[in-house]
């Protein structure tokens, strides 16, 4: 099938929103993230209001919509090619597993290789069942992130408890003055612990994205030309309802984490709020990239590079950070700001950016896109 632009220019983007979440767990707290003593101060504050209100939990829907969506490209309405994309999800289990073993216990691509395999059993659904499915995985989602806000709320105020965690964690202690060797375990139970709680609290969203990019890959969604109409309605949607929502629930959050005596249930139902309402923001961005794509591409076509490899930048992102915030390179964890890290975030995601374009100049793929190629093509 012809490869459409939009898609990877979307990726290449969405790169830089996961990179932004994921560096405040990477070099501020490893199980925290930017939280507490780390929201303190106009710089810090504002840092954690731009990624609470823009980034924390849009991204990853965008990435898990373009996994979906791409699909269509491996499978392309051939039952034949489904033993291809099988092998492709147990490729991405296994380099999930080495990336958190050895890099970024935050590490999606297990999860997506895992949740591949379930998305095999409805690639030749109809729209309609597809369109089902993705409501009543959302509405369970939801139901159970609101129920957990709700848990939250019964334990902190009506049975006293205190909720807020103030001990280090393992994979800090060894993240300030360890060795590499000693971060794998700690990495790993670090994942463990992760991996439930993800999969309560994003699992099921990231899914319904799935299904949504399974289905939209269906009527061309992303190729050109575009409905401008349809796609003016998506950015008004993100612009008047999807943006407003996201800001107040960071202004809470925000307003929360720097109070004296902050509460766990607050921080939890901003978070539950800004995770619900985050679809709307998401379909934002991909409304306006289309626009830029189909009527500025000069703006956007850069990104295109990154996204056609968006495995291999993925994991570089994650070699990159741990030499710079791990012992065995410049040692830098917890010794930066909020603001400095957020900064940081969009200067290696330009550097790989361009890494990527000059790569592409001289091979057809990057050097992880080829080794899956060659380990799930057909023999």
């Amino acid at each position: 099938m012809q490869r459409d632009i939009a898609p990877d220019v979307l990726r290449g983007f969405a790169l830089l929103g996961i990179l932004v979440v994921n560096i405040q767990f990477m070099g501020l707290s490893s199980d925290q993230g930017a939280r507490g003593e780390w929201t303190q101060g106009f710089a810090n504050g504002s840092a954690t209001f731009l990624i609470a209100a823009l980034f924390a939990g849009k991204f990853y829907l965008l990435f898990s919509f373009l996994f979906g969506y791409s699909s269509n490209y491996v499978i392309q309405n051939d039952r034949s090619n489904q033993p291809r994309w099988i092998k492709r999800c147990f490729v991405l289990i296994a380099f999930g597993a080495l990336h958190f073993t050895f890099l970024w216990q935050g590490d999606i691509v297990f999860l997506y290789g895992l949740f591949g395999l379930l998305l095999t059993s409805f690639f030749f659904r109809s729209d309609r069942t597809l369109k089902i499915w993705t409501r009543i995985v959302f509405s369970i989602s939801t139901f159970f992130l609101v129920l957990s806000g709700v848990l939250v709320f019964v334990a902190e105020n009506v049975l006293k408890k205190d909720l807020q965690l103030s001990t280090v964690s393992s994979l800090d202690e060894i993240l300030q003055n360890g060795t590499f060797l000693e971060s794998i375990p700690a990495r790993i139970e670090s994942w463990l612990l992760g991996v439930s709680t993800g999969i309560f609290l994003q699992g099921g969203l990231a899914f319904a994205a799935f299904l949504l990019g399974v289905r939209l890959a269906r009527s061309n969604f992303l190729s050109s030309p575009i409905d401008k109409a349809a796609n003016s309605r998506i950015i008004k949607k993100g612009l008047f309802f999807g943006l407003p929502i996201q800001v107040i629930a960071a202004v809470i959050l925000l307003r929360n984490e720097q109070a004296a005596d902050s509460s766990e249930f607050i921080y939890m139902i901003s978070t539950v709020t800004s995770f619900v309402a985050a679809p709307v923001l998401s379909m934002l961005y991909v409304g306006v990239i289309r626009k830029l794509v189909e009527e500025r591409p000069h703006l956007v076509l850069w990104m295109k590079p990154a996204g056609k490899m968006s495995l291999t930048i993925y994991i570089s992102q994650s070699v990159i950070t741990s030499l710079i915030f791990g012992p065995w390179g410049l040692g830098l964890f917890q010794d930066l700001q909020t603001w400095q890290v957020f900064i940081l975030a969009f200067g290696i995601w330009l550097l790989l950016s361009y890494f990527a374009a000059q790569w592409l100049k001289r091979f057809d793929q990057g050097p992880l896109e080829k080794l899956v190629s060659l380990l799930t093509r057909n023999r």
